[in-house]
């Protein structure tokens, strides 16, 4: 007879736990902090070549009944001794570092191993000094890599935090030196080294010339030129700058338009959106997470992008994920879950939080963001039910909520959400920006009904309708230093032997001053050639942002038929020459000027 009994190591080890809560044949006692944990000195030295050899040598310890173990905490002795008896790994995220030092001490691989690949994929701004310091001390060169690239790609908020101030001046040298500082210009990195300098400048000062040669000369400004030579900590040295004319990679950074649509497409078996260049007429494809579909997206003034929510189309649940793009990787990261698994939700950035509302099964809880600690926190939940049809934008330090059941206003300071005026016509799918202080909404899924472009002034708290002008199946788009509708209508000339898209896109620049929506004629410097994209069945843009990428960094160029299904298929692609159609007589009509851009 062979038979095995595969719960045997199981249920052996289930039992040696048991006798080690009786302290039952127990014969060794770990004395730490002043807390006592009795042992089997066979399951110790099972899964640590430090208690093995301990035990299997000469040492005096071999043969004591009562053994200290110095520089390791009880909290994390009593982790490893859990994982010893049970093979599972679990400690409280402060805890991490502490559990790491003692496994690297006890040479207990996995419990090493697994608390840096968690401090690795838990890096936040409030953290990763603190874990670059610990993973240099260390040795750690993995772990030193992972926390330097994260600072790298938040530099401009990594700096600001008081961990900062606290690295050694061989870790300052090596992250000032980097070509991938996220940074939009060499001021500010002179400047983060300014205030490690000052933080202890009786000390520090001496460092100054050190530190300028990480510092690019012909990119800095005459004004902290000037205050550096005056911090020369001796009139006789000369400081010397780095001499490359390298920008850093945030000085590439380009204002570029990227479009979301609920649902996805696929192309090269991943889902992208389009963003475009309109500087160089380059489309790009920004990589997007795997099987996720109707989530939510906001771009900080940093041009930081967050992603949240939606459904995971391979199991239709539900998802609490949030994600940050990494510029350098083209890769979305993923933070801290969310409270609520969220579809739809309105998704906005202020004064450095990221506020989540609605969406959820009741829809109408709300909750906050804090990226520089990773955490989500709740807030009031909104006065009634809202559909996952919702937008959310934000002005002065309130967050707009818009929906056909209605608009509602969250303050920020006083905390509380208000009831605001109703528009004129309630919008199914609401699509918002904020421009000149204040709101404006279109329904961006009317296909057959014609919307008006709603505007919303805080001052009088009223709805309006802005110019003389509706629209069908339209996206907002705001753009340098004006708001554009984008309108997507078939191209009456699709039949023809021309070779032209099934969609064309019609573009309305807003005047501020006239309130009317001008019509535009672009020959392709404003807007994609994503017509057929845009308007295919598969799904409505949800969301028109603007934000400074890195072309580099991001995937191949592409092309609109590229964007689109095999079954969704068409010929030719961009924007239609063609210089008449329903809409394009229309806005003439309205009495709009129609001219080249």
């Amino acid at each position: 007879m062979n038979e095995r009994n595969f719960n045997h190591p199981t249920q052996v080890l289930r039992e040696l736990n048991a006798m080690r809560d009786r302290a039952e044949l127990t014969d060794v006692v770990l004395e730490v902090e002043g807390r006592s944990f009795p042992c089997h000195r066979a399951v110790l030295a099972s899964c640590s070549p430090y208690f093995r050899g301990m035990f299997s040598s000469g040492y005096v310890e071999a043969k004591q009944e009562r053994i200290t173990i110095k520089e390791v905490s009880k909290v994390a002795m009593a982790t490893i001794l859990d994982y010893a008896y049970t093979g599972c790994l679990q400690t409280e995220p402060d805890q991490v570092q502490a559990v790491m030092s003692a496994a690297r001490l006890l040479q207990v691989e996995f419990v090493g191993r697994n608390a840096a690949l968690y401090m690795k994929f838990h890096l936040d701004m409030s953290n990763c000094a603190d874990v670059l310091m610990y993973a240099d001390m260390l040795g750690d060169s993995d772990l030193v890599k992972a926390s330097e690239d994260f600072i790298a790609s938040s530099f401009h908020q990594v700096v600001l935090q008081p961990s900062f101030l606290q690295l050694s001046l061989p870790l300052l040298q090596s992250l000032l030196d980097r070509e991938d500082l996220m940074t939009s210009s060499e001021d500010n990195i002179v400047q983060a080294a300014l205030r490690w300098v000052g933080f202890n400048q009786e000390e520090r000062l001496q460092h100054l010339p050190a530190l300028c040669r990480c510092f690019r000369h012909s990119a800095i400004s005459s004004e902290l030129l000037a205050e550096l030579e005056s911090k020369c900590p001796s009139t006789d040295d000369k400081l010397i700058y780095s001499k490359s004319t390298t920008q850093r990679l945030g000085q590439v950074q380009t204002e570029m338009q990227i479009f979301f649509r609920e649902g996805f497409s696929k192309y090269q078996s991943q889902q992208v959106a389009p963003c475009y260049d309109p500087s160089e007429g380059g489309l790009y494809e920004l990589h997007m997470p795997d099987n996720l579909a109707n989530f939510s997206v906001t771009a900080t003034p940093n041009d930081e992008l967050y992603l949240a929510g939606g459904i995971n189309s391979l199991s239709d649940r539900r998802q609490k994920a949030l994600y940050q793009y990494n510029h350098l990787l083209n890769t979305w990261e993923p933070k801290c879950d969310m409270g609520s698994p969220r579809v739809r939700c309105g998704l906005v950035y202020l004064k450095g939080y990221i506020y989540a509302i609605g969406g959820d099964d009741t829809k109408k809880t709300a909750e906050r963001y804090d990226p520089s600690c990773d955490e989500w926190t709740p807030i009031p939940a909104m006065p009634q039910s809202m559909s996952s049809e919702l937008c959310a934008v934000t002005l002065d330090d309130s967050v707009y909520v818009i929906s056909k059941e209605g608009c509602y206003c969250f303050s920020t300071t006083e905390n509380r959400w208000s009831k605001m005026a109703d528009m004129h016509k309630p919008q199914t799918c609401p699509q918002a920006v904020t421009y000149q202080g204040r709101i404006y909404s279109v329904d961006c899924n009317k296909e057959k009904d014609w919307t008006w472009v709603e505007m919303y002034n805080p001052a009088n708290c009223v709805w309006e309708r802005s110019g003389h002008r509706t629209f069908n199946k339209v996206n907002l788009l705001k753009h340098e230093e004006t708001i554009y509708l984008l309108s997507v209508i078939k191209n009456n000339d699709f039949w023809g032997q021309n070779g032209e898209s099934a969609f064309k896109i019609c573009i309305y620049q807003y005047q501020p001053e006239s309130g009317f929506w001008v019509g535009l004629k672009d020959k392709g410097r404003l807007v994609p050639p994503i017509a057929d994209w845009m308007g295919s069945r598969r799904g409505t843009v949800i969301a028109c942002l603007s934000a400074r990428m890195v072309p580099l960094f991001l995937g191949e160029q592409i092309h609109d038929q590229e964007l689109l299904s095999d079954d969704e298929d068409t010929s030719g692609s961009g924007i239609s020459d063609q210089e008449d159609s329903d809409e394009d007589s229309s806005a003439r009509e309205s009495g709009s000027d129609y001219y080249d851009i």
